[in-house]
């Protein structure tokens, strides 16, 4: 009787897709306060070392300091675009948006290197 077993898994397979539709569209509607974040990634090593090397440019003041921080402004622009509502901090709670760590950095040491944002968030190159 092996027809009657192929009869039965068709029977079953309408089913299966509808109940896999379900599952998959539950899963799309998720809460928008929950954001991915960097810390304890490998990223967050290297968003660290990007932020330290546009503070350096400011404290060191030379030329090589100042290419670091250029390198390290860029590398945290390009992680920006990739995951920019992703979240960086030291602590839960004082978390930033990607988006807002570097516009922060870029505030305070932004000068250093040749970059300034507006009000509006855009970059400009300023020297």
């Amino acid at each position: 009787m092996p027809g009657h077993r192929l009869r039965g898994v068709r029977a079953l397979l309408p089913i299966a897709a509808i109940a896999l539709v379900g599952l998959l569209l539950a899963g799309c509607g998720g809460s928008e306060d929950v954001k991915e974040s960097l810390a304890g990634t490998p990223a967050a090593v290297n968003i660290v070392k990007d932020v330290e090397a546009m503070s350096n440019a400011c404290e060191k003041g030379t030329k090589q300091a100042r290419e670091a921080g250029i390198k390290g402004f860029t590398n945290l622009a390009k992680l920006t675009s990739i995951h920019p509502g992703a979240t960086f901090g030291p602590e839960e709670e004082n978390e930033l948006t990607m988006r807002q760590l570097q516009r922060k950095t870029v505030e305070k040491t932004g000068h250093c290197i040749g970059v300034s944002v507006n009000a509006k968030g855009e970059y400009k190159i300023t020297h």
